[in-house]
């Protein structure tokens, strides 16, 4: 299976660097057909405007174009001042209506009706309009990995999968280690996805503190952009943009935030969890307000634990 949260690691990308490069780069970003972005009058956002901005972010298996159940469900939220936002992680068990299909598991909408689907789906749910989508492949995400030289995240028991041990404590993911880490099959779900929030988060945070993406080494830059897909409604202007203000999210500007469920510890695919109905209503209006941060002062149990150095 969070992120992950493809459309992120893109952040910082024009500071210090060749414009050119960079433009030609974002350029070769694939684009998808999402039909529910089109039917919408689309913001002409751009640095600088008012008004804030959600990306529905999803991961699509090993290959590009799949439309196949999702682990990775997860709302960018950037505030309209652009000085911050968060993230918020919907587990894929997730018990919802979907138009058209009854009740159904948040992370099978994606095989049911593409992310058309699932954006519906979530607009329903939650109110929030979605303003546009990206994926990543899990194949291009153990790539990023490699070409960042590993991240550091903490496992918090010992766990083998796939034949790989992780050891409790921190543990340094690598290329090879990357997939089994995300996908093990011995977790929930619910902890599934808690443990791909972590991998990204190691992943914002590295691409911060070594300043990727500048001068000229753009190995780094080379394997995002080859990883993400993004909606055919988004320009290269824009996504350059957007780049720089999601970047904020990996700052003390931006948090990461689990949606509220309730449900049995274990749940994994074959067992739904439910929203924690009344906690879920306060976040959707934080979202729409812009007021996440203050929402999560006062319910701290919706932060998702912060990634080791």
């Amino acid at each position: 299976q969070a992120a992950g949260r493809g459309l992120v690691v893109l952040a910082g990308v024009l500071v210090g660097g060749s414009y050119w490069y960079v433009n030609h780069e974002v350029g070769s970003v694939q684009r998808i057909h999402v039909a529910a972005l089109d039917a919408k009058t689309q913001k002409q956002w751009s640095v600088g405007t008012h008004g804030s901005l959600n990306i529905l972010l999803t991961a699509s298996g090993v290959f590009t174009g799949q439309n196949v159940p999702t682990g990775l469900i997860e709302l960018l939220h950037l505030n309209g001042n652009q000085q911050g936002g968060a993230v918020i992680s919907f587990p894929a068990n997730l018990l919802v209506k979907v138009p058209g299909h009854g009740k159904q598991r948040l992370g099978e909408t994606v095989a049911l009706g593409g992310p058309s689907l699932m954006i519906e789906t979530l607009e329903r749910l939650t109110d929030i309009r979605i303003d546009h989508y990206s994926r990543i492949t899990y194949s291009g995400l153990s790539k990023v990995v490699g070409s960042m030289g590993g991240v550091n995240v903490v496992v918090p028991y010992p766990v083998t999968s796939f034949g790989i041990h992780f050891h409790a404590g921190v543990n340094r993911i690598t290329a090879v280690s990357a997939i089994p880490y995300v996908r093990q099959v011995a977790v929930s779900q619910v902890t599934r996805t808690a443990l791909q929030e972590n991998l990204f988060r190691a992943i914002l945070h590295k691409i911060a503190r070594r300043n990727y993406f500048v001068a000229t080494d753009w190995h780094v830059l080379n394997t995002v952009v080859r990883a993400v897909s993004v909606d055919s409604d988004l320009s290269n202007s824009q996504l350059e943009h957007l780049a720089l203000s999601l970047g904020r999210l990996s700052s003390r500007n931006g948090l990461s935030v689990d949606v509220p469920t309730v449900g049995p510890s274990n749940a994994g695919f074959t067992t739904p969890v439910s929203l924690q109905k009344g906690l879920a209503d306060k976040l959707w209006r934080a979202i729409k307000t812009d007021s996440v941060q203050q929402l999560a002062n006062r319910y701290p149990s919706l932060v998702t634990p912060v990634a080791p150095g």
